[in-house]
């Protein structure tokens, strides 16, 4: 998967960081629940800020197949 950063941003939001990885702000939350924040945090996420390195942990997972597919 290819990550369409924006050059000089250093900071991404959420739904920046859902359209950097090619995913809709849905699965991007999906995927926050699956590996990265307890659903109870779900409430704070449009407040985090991802970093480059963050977009290239999460397009590894967006990669990985579910469980439900294996």
């Amino acid at each position: 998967m290819k990550i369409r950063l924006q050059p000089g941003k250093s900071e991404y939001s959420e739904e920046e960081a859902a359209r950097a990885l090619g995913i809709s702000a849905i699965q991007f939350r999906s995927l926050l629940v699956r590996h990265v924040v307890e659903e109870e945090a779900l409430p704070n996420v449009p407040l985090m800020r991802f970093r480059p390195s963050d977009l290239w942990l999460l397009s590894v997972l967006v990669r990985q197949p579910s469980a439900s597919e294996n």
